[in-house]
């Protein structure tokens, strides 16, 4: 009995010890153990979420400003433009320098400026001496250089577009309307106080068979290159309309060393005129008063400045105060 107790005892301890020893394949975490790791889980899937939230805010927080200046520019700018077109006037009343594209000719001693918007090339030539015994001898002129353009911007016109270029002592040499022509010139450019506008008729070559109508738009023009006037002219033999088929703008100046006279006459278009000359009924009801009829014309060119024009004064103007006498 008592043995058997003790090898009872002994299984017993034995059966303790086998189940202290044993390994369990998938050890179980304490509960606690387990449940912080449950939280930082849980608390890390957080963070996640919150960073991913954070990062969207500021995303839309970054975009959102964005199209916000971009309208409060805007109304600024559509505010301005009633200014700007109200500046527009002005400018043009300033005649503005020509900031077009231009291609140089050089011929014969001659440098221009030629506007793209005037003609598409030109070419220098040598004229001989009027003989005096043809025609009338008053109205001869010396030898002379010539400007002539290929695709002038104004291809139906009843002037044709060319400049002249005379030696000025040959012309006070030579017929009384050449010599009388360049002596008025000169005396008019040396005098700053004579009054354009107020003059019956301004000096101008080449002689035509036909008086001139009127002038308009007359302004000074000076350069290194010459000095001289432009203005807008009308000639002819009896009473006529002011359309766009006749009125021409001419440059008449010297050169810088006063050698040379130069002349052009270079037709224009106006959005302010009639493309047609006028009907013989017409031309009946502006007789009754001729004048007035003029008046109310060129003051209607005078107000509008040559913002009609093509081509414009400011292109026309370069080209002449471009050309230079290389003699």
């Amino acid at each position: 009995m008592k043995k058997f107790a003790v090898l009872s005892c002994l299984t017993f301890i034995s059966l303790i010890l086998a189940a202290c020893q044993a390994v369990s394949p998938n050890p179980t975490m304490p509960a606690a153990e387990t449940e912080d790791l449950g939280q930082n889980a849980t608390l890390e899937s957080q963070l996640t979420e919150q960073a991913a939230t954070i990062e969207a805010l500021n995303t839309m927080v970054a975009t959102t400003p964005s199209p916000m200046p971009t309208e409060i520019e805007v109304i600024p700018e559509a505010t301005e433009v009633p200014p700007v077109e109200t500046e527009v006037p002005p400018v043009a009343t300033e005649n503005p320098p020509y900031t077009g594209e231009f291609i140089v000719v050089e011929s014969l001693g001659l440098v221009l400026k030629l506007p793209v918007e005037v003609a598409q090339s030109a070419e220098v030539t040598s004229v001989l001496p009027d003989d005096p015994n043809q025609g009338w001898s008053e109205f001869a002129l010396p030898a002379r250089r010539m400007v002539s353009f290929s695709g002038y911007a104004i291809p139906d016109h009843f002037h044709t577009p060319v400049i002249y270029v005379y030696a000025f002592y040959q012309l006070l040499q030579w017929g009384a309307f050449g010599s009388t022509m360049a002596a008025t010139l000169q005396g008019l450019l040396t005098d700053p106080e004579f009054d354009l506008q107020a003059e019956g008729s301004l000096p101008f070559l080449p002689p035509f068979n036909a008086g001139q109508v009127f002038h308009v738009l007359e302004q000074r023009l000076d350069s290194e290159h010459n000095s001289g006037i432009r203005y807008l002219t009308l000639y002819s033999q009896a009473l006529v309309g002011v359309d766009d088929y006749d009125i021409f703008y001419t440059y008449q100046g010297l050169s810088a060393d006063g050698q040379y006279y130069i002349s052009a006459v270079l037709p224009i278009n106006s959005s302010l005129l009639s493309d047609d000359q006028l009907t013989q009924t017409e031309l009946e009801t502006i007789a009754i008063d001729y004048e007035a009829y003029l008046t109310s014309m060129t003051d209607m060119i005078r107000e509008d400045n040559g913002a009609s024009l093509t081509p414009t004064l400011a292109a026309l103007d370069a080209m002449m105060m471009s050309l230079t006498i290389q003699d």
